[in-house]
């Protein structure tokens, strides 16, 4: 960024009357205040108009913390602000702290700055302290970004970067995706310890719904784990950005199954070998559970899961029949050295007595057809040049 931050401080507030007065004063001594009143129906907008020299933003219904934020950031870039600390309206941010905030601005202006707190040692309450450790071990999972603090508000968010960040989620989920796809977008995520006062009373009146907002936290859990296991990395980073979503369709396609397909593929070993694990799940004798041990497997050996969930297709529903069949001819000639003789009236009869026979074949099968099958790749992408594609690439 060239030229030097232009700050705000944005407070969304809800209800907050008896605490809200103090916190933009100790804002207002600082920067300017964009406070975005969201639908409170106590006594918060006639405190807020007694307060001068502050903007507000004023939402007519209740539509939750992300609603809230979403308007201050609008505004804040109409008035020309390139960043905006955030804070929550109880009091449980000191705003002494934004100087530190805006100072670490200014160090590091591509950024997204975020509120660490020592729950413990402000007397969280133990609901607060479990839900914050679950999100930020999720927070793990989905990013590899270790952060001690996945739900504090109090932030300072680059205006234009946080903009193109593609965040569905509403309500107080919303601030949790907004790190996720930060971090996918490779925006740095930069922790700064900050105090939190659960002392006062005011501070523990939660908007927080158990059930509602818990559950969408849940659900926004499960969507982006799902995602960080099944969209590489470079694909992440361009949805997160907004450029997948500006492409032209054709485009948008290709490119999606290109990233789809070269992820831990580059080099025709690693392809073919991609390849291998496919063949052996879609042949191993685990019906009903091969995609899962071929995305699984190809993850475990930083292999292209999309290939070898591919290959493991080899295993379609007509060759079935096939398959089992070869699996139990090739077991039973292992353990006999003889070839199975079938007839209809033994059938029924035999097959359940040979179960550990075929599961034998079954595996040596797949192990054949698996090196088989990566052989015959491997020697394919050397002739034509596949497995050539450069990791790096967006």
């Amino acid at each position: 960024m060239g030229t030097a931050p232009r700050i705000c401080v944005l407070i969304p507030v809800f209800n907050h009357a008896l605490t809200i007065q103090r916190v933009v004063c100790g804002a207002r001594a600082q920067f300017p205040v964009i406070v975005v009143n969201d639908g409170s129906t106590d006594e918060t907008p006639a405190v807020l108009a007694q307060e001068a020299d502050i903007t507000v933003v004023t939402l007519t219904a209740n539509r939750g913390k992300a609603a809230a934020l979403k308007a201050g950031f609008a505004r804040a870039r109409e008035l020309g602000f390139t960043h905006a600390i955030t804070l929550d309206a109880d009091g449980q941010h000191p705003t002494e702290a934004i100087p530190t905030f805006a100072a670490a601005c200014h160090r590091q202006p591509d950024a997204l700055i975020v509120g660490v707190r020592d729950l413990k040692k402000a007397g969280a309450p133990f609901a607060r302290r479990a839900t914050n450790a679950l999100s930020n071990f999720w927070f793990r999972v989905e990013t590899g970004v270790r952060l001690a603090d996945t739900q504090c508000g109090y932030r300072c968010y680059p205006l234009e970067a946080a903009g193109r960040l593609q965040v569905r989620s509403e309500r107080y989920a919303y601030e949790l995706e907004v790190l996720v796809r930060a971090a996918w977008a490779g925006m740095m995520l930069v922790p700064l310890p900050v105090l939190a006062d659960y002392a006062a009373p005011t501070s523990r009146l939660s908007h927080f719904h158990p059930l509602r907002d818990f559950g969408a936290i849940s659900w926004l859990h499960s969507r982006l784990s799902t995602q960080a296991f099944c969209v590489p990395a470079p694909l992440r980073r361009l949805a997160a950005r907004g450029v997948l979503r500006d492409m032209p369709r054709s485009h948008r396609v290709q490119t999606v199954l290109g990233h789809l397909f070269s992820e831990n593929a580059q080099t025709p070993g690693r392809l073919a070998s991609s390849v291998g694990v496919g063949l052996f799940c879609g042949l191993a004798p685990i019906w009903g559970f091969q995609t899962l041990a071929a995305a699984l497997l190809a993850q475990k050996l930083r292999l292209n899961k999309a290939i070898a969930v591919t290959a493991r297709n080899i295993s379609f529903p007509l060759a079935a029949p096939f398959i089992l069949a070869a699996g139990l001819i090739l077991g039973h000639y292992l353990h006999t050295g003889q070839f199975i003789r079938f007839s209809a009236d033994e059938v029924d009869r035999k097959i359940p007595l040979l179960l550990f026979e075929w599961a034998t074949g079954s595996i040596v099968l797949a192990a054949l057809v698996a090196a088989l099958g990566a052989l015959v790749s491997f020697l394919l992408a050397r002739a034509t040049g596949r497995g050539q594609v450069d990791p790096h690439h967006d």
